[in-house]
């Protein structure tokens, strides 16, 4: 998924506390080969192959998943958060390699094939079919949070409550370490003169998304483009701005996360009284 996960837990036994690292990195793999587009065999490039048949294509259990709540997201966010984001991520990332502003040609081709309601569910059959010829999905908005939500779940399955799961932007703990009364969380925000700074949060039983363009934006002709991409509009955005969002679980809070930085205050406001449970800060 193109980050590095880490696990930290605590344990008396360290025989089961390893065995447990190693089954959560399993479970982390194994999502790996389910939903990153950088894979070639993966199920979501197998499923993006199908775009245009009329197939419906059988899906596993952690795709399905992975689908209803990111349609749920695109539902209550008018298409600000967008699993069939693909083919616009497949032109911004070459205009990232190559450092050159994508041909607006290109960019509205792209963004014809962007459409989340073309993303057909079949529940009784737990099938999907993408309607249209060249639509492409994209769950880097999503597929982190998910996982760190799975790896977390079979650590607290063996009993293990006092644990940590991180995975890029995305952080979800479990009770407060042995003798303390909360992870101490190190985190990044802006202040009020859009300076870089650096924060920290103490939080317990939680998940944290952070969503940005700290690292990853295109300059070009004055203005600054970042890698996360309106599927509205088709381009990288250009407020410099950090959102936060903390709740209950990874998965939703990273898609809620890459949504809020699309939206305006306005339309961010509005969502964010679709999941009373999630608390969205922008900086």
């Amino acid at each position: 998924m193109g980050t590095l996960f880490q696990i930290v837990l605590y344990s008396s036994d360290s025989l089961q506390a390893k065995e447990l690292a190693n089954r959560a990195f399993a479970r982390i793999d194994s999502l790996n080969a389910i939903f990153s587009d950088y894979v070639e065999n993966s199920e979501i490039n197998r499923l993006s192959a199908s775009a245009g048949t009329g197939q419906k294509i059988k899906v596993s259990q952690d795709m399905w998943q992975l689908i209803s709540v990111s349609q749920k997201i695109s539902r209550h966010s008018n298409g600000a958060f967008d699993l069939s984001i693909g083919p616009l991520s497949k032109l911004w990332r070459r205009a990232f390699r190559q450092m050159k502003f994508p041909d607006l040609d290109e960019i509205e081709a792209a963004r014809q094939l962007v459409n989340y309601r073309a993303i057909r569910r079949y529940p009784l059959s737990r099938t999907i079919k993408l309607e249209h010829v060249g639509m492409r999905l994209d769950a880097g908005g999503i597929a982190k949070g998910y996982a760190v939500d799975e790896a977390l779940k079979i650590i607290h399955k063996a009993g293990i409550r006092s644990a940590l799961v991180t995975g890029g932007g995305d952080v979800r703990v479990g009770e407060a370490p042995p003798g303390k009364s909360a992870w101490l969380i190190a985190s990044k925000g802006r202040n009020t003169v859009k300076e870089l700074v650096d924060k920290e949060l103490l939080i317990s039983d939680k998940a944290v998304s952070t969503s940005g363009d700290t690292y990853r934006f295109l300059e070009w002709e004055g203005k600054r483009y970042s890698h996360i991409i309106d599927p509205r509009t088709g381009m990288g955005i250009e407020h410099q701005q950090f959102t936060q969002v903390m709740g209950p679980r990874s998965t939703l809070a990273d898609a809620l996360a890459t949504a809020a930085n699309v939206l305006s205050p306005v339309e961010r406001n509005h969502l964010a009284k679709k999941f009373p449970k999630y608390l969205i800060v922008q900086y």
